[in-house]
């Protein structure tokens, strides 16, 4: 158990290889992007004692509440023995909060404010409870299919696990972990992260695969395959692979997932013999991404990138022939195509959102530039990223020397700061796990 002021951070994710195949019982990858979302734990100094406030600014979101006031009485007592939380939401509970959530509308602003009290409450029951602020900061595109809310659960489920004792601080932090068990005491919380990530995820969107959740908890990437009923899930992680140079295009055309499958369920009754295979072919070529993707580090060279951007390039090339694509997709594709700057594919349910490029080995910077300059014309975002990387970790003022400490004392555990960032690049510089020694994860 820690107090606060303490962070927490975990990336969003994108799939790159599997999509659509996998409503039909195949694998699909994904993996971790360097976006991130980052929440900082702060305690009340003043007469708010008695309260809990959660600020997400970026979907305009500050509420509060007495904590005496929250339904406790619905929160369930834990099973004996469970670790884990069940994967299954207690829906009185679910109930019983609808009541705090009186005068928040929006989806974004109603489901995090949900997956906030369900996991706060579920894990500080009878717990002495002092006045906190939580607040959210994002260098992810919201709803753009990046697993913007995983993220969001994620940062959720790690701060209240660390407050309520429910996982221990990563094992490079201790300094007496000498006895062995740190590895096995950091797999024991990130599966504990995972389950109440999930649960948040139910209340955000009722049934999800677990894949987004999990790929925010591990990072690295996550191969996933929903088996039929009475057959457990398969979700197998990696973790290990060098981060990959990648660009990420939002095409800023809306799209609705539901509507893609749908499309897609239509041409596979109307033609079983044609999609049959290409379904098959998705799933040849998940299977090959995923041993590439195990491989062990010294095997990952420049032969084994190309190969995984020729599968990026087939894994689209299969999805247009299912009807997935759109235009504004293909004017991105051709643009990065024309410079040669990697291989291009739409990424989730398509049919507009964004699409990923992997980058070639030794593309100039000159070239994402002219890229960026094309692509703006027609109002698309592009975001430099890795694939890959750190999931869910935490800063603690402990884990930073004094030096940073000092530098760092008036921003990184500043509540009034932190609300103040004006984008997504002053998040990253002021607690960015890759611009402030001291990050550390599972």
């Amino acid at each position: 158990m820690i107090a606060a002021p303490f962070l927490v951070s975990a990336p969003g994710k994108t799939i790159i290889f599997g999509e659509h195949a996998a409503v039909y019982g195949k694998p699909a990858i994904a993996a971790a992007i360097s976006l991130r979302t980052y929440m900082l734990v702060s305690q009340h100094h003043s007469d708010l004692t008695d309260t809990v406030t959660l600020e997400f600014p970026d979907v305009n979101l500050q509420c509060s509440w007495k904590i005496a006031s929250l339904p406790w009485d619905a929160v369930p007592e834990p099973a004996p023995d469970a670790p884990n939380p069940p994967s299954e939401l207690h829906e009185s509970l679910v109930e019983a909060i609808q009541g705090p959530l009186t005068g928040i509308t929006g989806f974004p602003q109603r489901s995090s404010a949900l997956t906030f009290l369900y996991i706060y409450m579920s894990l500080l029951k009878g717990k002495e409870l002092q006045g906190m602020t939580f607040s959210v900061r994002s260098t992810l595109p919201i709803g753009a299919g990046l697993g913007s809310s995983a993220s969001v659960s994620v940062c959720i489920a790690t701060a209240i696990c660390l407050l309520s004792g429910t996982v221990t601080v990563p094992s490079s932090i201790l300094t007496e972990h000498s006895n062995g068990n740190g590895a096995s005491a950091d797999l024991q919380a990130i599966e504990r992260i995972d389950a109440w990530a999930f649960l948040g995820e139910r209340c955000i969107h009722g049934n999800p695969s677990g894949i987004d959740n999990a790929c925010s908890t591990r990072g690295g990437a996550v191969m996933f395959q929903r088996m039929s009923k009475g057959n457990p899930n398969v979700l197998k992680s990696m973790r290990d692979f060098p981060s990959l140079r990648l660009l990420l295009i939002d095409s800023k055309q809306p799209r609705r997932t539901a509507v893609q499958v749908a499309n897609v369920a239509t041409l596979v009754q109307s033609y079983p013999q044609i999609t049959g295979p290409i379904m098959d072919g998705i799933h040849s070529l998940t299977d090959e991404a995923y041993r590439l993707l195990c491989l062990p580090t010294d095997q990952c060279d420049v032969s084994w990138a190309g190969k995984l951007r020729e599968l990026v390039r087939v894994n689209h090339g299969l999805l247009v022939a299912l009807g997935v694509s759109h235009p504004k997709l293909e004017i991105i594709r051709a643009a990065a195509d024309e410079l040669e700057i990697g291989e291009t594919k739409l990424t989730g349910a398509g049919g507009g959102g964004c699409a990923i490029t992997l980058v070639e080995d030794k593309v100039p910077e000159s070239k994402i530039s002219e890229l960026r300059a094309k692509l703006s014309v027609h109002g698309f975002e592009v975001y430099e990223t890795r694939l890959g990387g750190n999931g869910a970790g935490c800063l603690l003022p402990t884990n930073t020397d004094k030096a940073e400490w000092e530098k760092w004392e008036d921003k990184l555990f500043s509540l009034h700061h932190m609300l103040a960032l004006e984008n997504r690049e002053h998040v990253e510089e002021t607690v960015g796990v890759e611009t402030v020694d001291g990050w550390a994860f599972w």
